[in-house]
């Protein structure tokens, strides 16, 4: 059992290492320990709405939302921006829409009916039954209607329990994301040269089909896991399923590849680790590489793994001389500059890697119980050797604001500093914390979009790495000018003060 250690405060921040701050923190889910450790505001998504997320990525498949009509609008509503994310050119929830006496005494009569509609007309592989709260408070008795209606559909019928209120801070990961696998099938042969991509979130993955050159040969906006399927055939693989993103055919015949890689180990992990104890699929045990180092072992062990080791040198030795410029001539720039990297695990952490790669020194920011929360993601990247310091501070204030409290407290001025935040908000203020003086490193997770380079976060492999490289530089040479301040930096600083 972990020791609870509260931060002092009497400091607006503590600076530890990662591993530290990961052990600061209580158990997530026992609420009374969390409490008396830190004051934390709750989290904004609940089990419903993580779950959603990854289910509409599924191709072939509908969801059937058996709820109040407020559960799908607020999915709608809320993922309409995001289309283009997944590729899904509509989407579509059929609903329930449970009403007040439906809420009382349940509804189950029009969940059987609502299934039979939708194969009707829909005409889907597979129905995906997400349950909101209230059939989880009127324990409506999802397992018999699908007992009793898959003999009258042609759909397969699938339930994911998605209460919101039956949410654990880190049960979707752990809890729903090995679900995957209930729907693969054994394969009759495994294929040593075939490749699964998994940890794919909001983004599309086209591959070759018919003569066709793969989505990620045709296009300049580069997805992390099509330049990952990039790597992969440059090694004289072939990239199988991208879960998700894939059809549900597709996804069925998963177990015939011989193994499975990783781009966001908080999605990725627990699937593989799923497939590895159900088919025995093994996986490459480092999630989203980025940079000449990271990516070329994440290279050389795949080429193991499927006895590719001289493509993989071969590969790698023509993808780090493409970017060696860029990289050598960043290395340079950063010298002596600290990185400070806002967000709580796989992105914020991969871009912390390739700056220590680039010589930087990191200090990621954040809190223990987003760590926590991310727990299993958190032990991957430790077992990988990453332990970098950590600045600990009141996860209401990480806006942005308390930056240049966290630069008086380990003494860098303004030149000392690349500040990149993974998730939001982009806080800048003018004169004390702009892009007019000090470095700030677009490597939003959610907006971020960098012509021909792949760009979420930081990206992923070695063109990723050049391509925040070159970002990492066009900062530093913005915060040389100390004058003239940005206009977010004037109108939007005070905004997030706390």
């Amino acid at each position: 059992m972990a020791t609870v250690v509260k931060p002092d405060r009497t400091e607006e921040f503590t600076v530890v290492d990662l591993r530290t701050a990961y052990h600061m923190a209580p158990d997530p889910n026992a609420r009374t320990a969390v409490r008396e450790a830190f004051d934390l505001r709750g989290g904004a998504w609940c089990k419903f709405i993580w779950t959603y997320n990854t289910v509409v990525e599924m191709h072939d498949a509908v969801i059937l939302v058996h709820a109040p009509l407020n559960c799908t609008s607020c999915m709608r509503t809320y993922k309409v921006s995001l289309y283009y994310n997944w590729g899904n050119p509509f989407m579509h929830s059929p609903t329930t829409d449970m009403k007040k006496n439906q809420v009382i005494f349940g509804s189950e009569d029009e969940l059987m009916q609502a299934v039979l509609a939708v194969d009707r007309d829909y005409r889907p592989k597979l129905i995906v039954i997400l349950t909101g709260c209230a059939p989880g408070m009127t324990l409506d008795d999802v397992g018999r209607v699908i007992e009793q209606a898959q003999p009258r559909t042609q759909a397969r019928l699938w339930h994911i329990p998605s209460s919101g209120f039956d949410y654990k801070n880190n049960g979707y990961f752990e809890d729903v994301l090995p679900l995957f696998a209930e729907l693969m099938e054994k394969q009759p042969t495994v294929h040593k040269d075939w490749v699964n991509i998994l940890g794919n979130n909001k983004e599309p993955y086209c591959r070759a089909r018919q003569g066709a050159p793969g989505y990620h040969k045709g296009h300049n906006f580069v997805n992390d896991s099509e330049e990952m399927g990039r790597l992969i055939e440059a090694m004289g693989l072939k990239v199988h399923c991208v879960i998700a993103g894939d059809s549900y055919d597709e996804m069925k015949t998963a177990p015939a590849a011989a193994v499975n890689t990783i781009t966001c180990a908080s999605y990725g992990m627990p699937l593989a680790k799923a497939m590895e104890e159900k088919f025995g699929t093994p996986f490459v045990p480092l999630a989203q590489p980025l940079g000449p180092e990271s990516t070329a072992r994440w290279m050389r062990m795949l080429g193991e793994f499927t006895d590719h080791q001289e493509e993989a040198e071969r590969a790698i030795k023509a993808e780090y001389a493409a970017i060696k410029p860029i990289w050598e001539a960043c290395k340079e720039m950063v010298q002596g500059k600290t990185a400070l990297i806002a967000g709580s695990a796989n992105r914020p952490f991969s871009i912390g890697r390739m700056c220590q790669e680039l010589g930087m020194k990191v200090v990621q920011v954040g809190h223990p119980m987003q760590l926590k929360i991310k727990g299993m993601d958190v032990e991957h990247w430790l077992s990988t050797g990453y332990n970098p310091r950590y600045a600990i501070t009141d996860s209401r204030r990480l806006t942005g604001s308390d930056m240049p409290e966290l630069m008086r407290k380990l003494s860098l001025a303004d030149d000392d500093v690349v500040y990149m935040y993974c998730d939001f908000p982009a806080y800048a203020r003018a004169g004390s914390f702009d892009a007019a003086n000090v470095a700030r490193a677009d490597t939003s997770v959610h907006l971020r979009r960098s012509a021909n380079w792949p760009s979420r976060g930081g990206g992923l492999g070695f063109q990723g790495a050049a391509g925040t490289a070159l970002m990492m530089m066009e900062a530093i040479k913005a915060a040389k000018r100390k004058s003239a301040p940005t206009l977010q930096g004037r109108l939007y600083g005070k905004a997030l003060d706390v």
